[in-house]
């Protein structure tokens, strides 16, 4: 096919249709098959398709889509090109033996009317179910059927730009473009998701038009992501941006009974109780700089019906490239409902600063997975978003079990690049199909598989064995037809 100029030697050619580059699906099915994602999900989908027309069953349609996401491929074109891929192939169809080797996977329209089908209210209501759920699965097969002591819920809107004539897309005068503002919770043990403790992910998701304020439906989204994350973990708190922080928002949080911390915009009456505590000592100021937390009280703003605790956040820190300071220093302030023998000042300004990490998982999920959504109307972009998500959970619990075993972090990217995209040869036998996977990524492979074969499943352990009893013959006058219908 090709003979490079550099080496005459180099013969290239195209490739075996048993080749892959894409082993990793395999991977991500051995997930979804032992956790019961997809099964379950599709289960719950309303299909009005004919039956006798049906060749794509919907669990096949919706693993093709979240394993093509996971694995790094964020356009629908992609699929006519996947539709060929022999790991993907192995992973998604349910045929016994070696049927699925010789069929072809659905097309890019096959999968564009699968979203239209997902963009009516029972099946994305399905859909937004399943962020949960299916987090909680990782955590109780992960923890030993235990949910952990102390969980954060993050939530916070983020802009996806839109190209076109999008339906809900209209432009942002904070981020200068015309997009969506959709508002999404994450949940993270103990409030950090650099912890080894796994079952971390997205948890609920809505998608909202362009042109919406931070705080649009926060207070039933807020609502509907705490119940959902209860069953997550013993103790919750919640994690919100400047831009959520209104009087009906917090409220809605304190009548949940949790606790939460957030960021709240500087206004007069604030600048003025921080006053004090802005002027520096006289003398020479420390070489490394200085900061510090300041109990402000109580404080209840207008629009609020209750005064909730503030703390003045004071940095003081010189240049890193010059040295130099700022003519005033640096502040902001929390408003929380912890009490300062829950939670000293210092202390929640550093559980507020992990809040990085959820921003870092955002990034990531753009990268990763991509957040571009074309599709014909909102509502079938809102299950887009919601598949992408999914799709982002899938790949994160490969990524949790790696690091766990590992010991150190990984980027979701660096994963796709390491361990999904690997290579691979199929090779047939007369009633086995082996998949020779490249020597680099087998190393990983193997220390995921042993993790996933230790997962702790439900039905093995919560339910007991029948016992075995020993057989005993029938009596010689009974009647032996009697004695088997008893």
């Amino acid at each position: 096919m090709f003979e490079p100029t550099f080496n005459r030697a180099i013969k290239l050619r195209q490739a075996d249709p048993r080749i892959t580059s894409d082993a990793g699906a395999l991977l991500l099915r051995e997930v979804d098959h032992r956790l019961g994602l997809t099964a379950d999900l599709a289960a719950q989908l309303t299909d009005d398709r004919a039956p006798q027309r049906i060749r794509y069953e919907p669990v096949e349609l919706l693993r093709q889509h979240l394993y093509a996401l996971a694995l790094g491929y964020a356009h629908q074109d992609d699929q006519d090109m996947l539709a060929h891929d022999v790991a993907l192939k192995l992973a998604v169809w349910d045929r016994p033996g070696r049927r699925g080797l010789h069929e072809w996977l659905a097309s890019q329209p096959s999968d564009w009317r699968l979203i239209e089908r997902l963009a009516c209210p029972a099946n994305r209501r399905a859909l937004r179910a399943a962020l949960g759920e299916w987090v909680a699965r990782h955590q109780r097969a992960a923890g030993r059927g235990r949910k952990v002591t102390h969980g954060t819920l993050d939530i916070d809107p983020f802009p996806i730009e839109v190209h076109g004539q999008q339906p809900g897309g209209a432009y942002h005068g904070y981020y200068r473009q015309t997009m969506y503002y959709p508002l999404v919770a994450s949940f993270s043990a103990a409030g950090d998701y650099d912890a080894p403790r796994l079952g971390e992910g997205f948890v609920h998701a809505i998608l909202r038009r362009g042109n919406s304020s931070s705080a649009e439906g926060a207070v039933r989204f807020v609502r509907t992501a705490l119940r959902q994350s209860r069953r997550l973990a013993t103790h919750l708190d919640v994690r919100i941006d400047a831009g959520l922080v209104n009087g009906r928002v917090l409220d809605a949080i304190d009548d949940e009974g949790v606790s939460f911390v957030g960021r709240i915009r500087n206004n007069a009456v604030l600048d003025a109780m921080a006053e004090p505590y802005l002027k520096r000592p006289p003398g020479r100021p420390l070489k490394e700089g200085d900061e510090f937390a300041v109990e402000l009280g109580s404080y209840q703003a207008g629009e609020w019906t209750r005064p909730y605790r503030v703390v003045l956040v004071v940095i003081d820190l010189p240049d890193p490239k010059t040295g130099m300071r700022e003519l005033f220093p640096h502040h902001f302030f929390l408003v929380t409902n912890w009490r300062v023998e829950q939670r000293g000042g210092w202390e929640l300004v550093e559980h507020y600063r992990k809040r990085g990490t959820f921003e870092d998982r955002l990034g990531e999920f753009n990268a990763a997975i991509g957040n571009g959504l074309s599709a014909g109307s909102f509502e079938a972009n809102e299950a887009s978003l919601l598949l992408k998500l999914l799709a982002f959970n899938l790949a994160g619990m490969l990524r949790g079990e790696l690091e766990d075993a590992s010991g150190c972090g990984w980027d979701l990217k660096r994963v796709q690049q390491t361990v999904l995209k690997a290579g691979a040869r199929v090779v047939e036998h007369s009633r086995r199909v082996f998949v020779d996977v490249a020597r680099a990524a087998g190393v990983l492979w193997e220390r995921l598989l042993d993790r996933i074969a230790c997962w702790w499943r439900a039905d093995a352990s919560g339910q007991r064995r029948p016992r075995r009893r020993r057989w005993v013959p029938p009596p010689a006058h009974a009647n032996l037809c009697l004695v088997l219908r008893e």
